[in-house]
């Protein structure tokens, strides 16, 4: 199993959250996802789903995300 950390930008709310969530939960390959709002992050299970997908699923709910990496990303 993989895990990607991705950092989302536009949260503002729960309802953000629930997007982001409901979002990448519906990318093949996901199996699960853990969003935080005040840290603006997605932490994201999958089975080798290229970050693309990932990245896209978050663009579709209307907000903008990256692939973080490392500790200061």
């Amino acid at each position: 199993m993989a895990k990607t950390t991705l950092k989302i930008e536009g949260m503002m709310c729960e309802g953000c959250v629930k997007n982001v969530k409901e979002s990448l939960e519906k990318v093949e390959g996901v199996t699960s996802v853990d969003v935080n709002l005040k840290k603006g992050t997605a932490a994201v299970e999958h089975s080798g789903t290229a970050d693309e997908k990932l990245i896209a699923a978050v663009v579709d709910a209307g907000f903008r995300a990256s692939v973080k990496r490392g500790l200061f990303s």
